[in-house]
């Protein structure tokens, strides 16, 4: 919905109403697209047209001291 790419995210109500299955422009057509709505809905305090990434990458995590 966001990039015109696959990826993972966290449901928000545009990943909702439109699901998954709807046809998305491609990179970056679906970012320019949903600029406005988002700027407009991030200025309200609104995270629902935002894009909340999510998924994994276990070969990027290393361990680390807490300190």
């Amino acid at each position: 919905m966001f990039s015109g790419g696959p990826a993972r995210g966290i449901g928000n109500r545009l990943m909702r109403e439109l699901g998954r299955d709807a046809a998305v422009p491609a990179l970056p057509h679906a970012t320019v697209a949903l600029a406005p709505l988002r700027a407009a809905a991030e200025a309200r305090g609104s995270c629902e047209f935002s894009p909340l990434w999510c998924g994994q990458n276990a070969s990027g995590c290393k361990a680390i001291p807490a300190s």
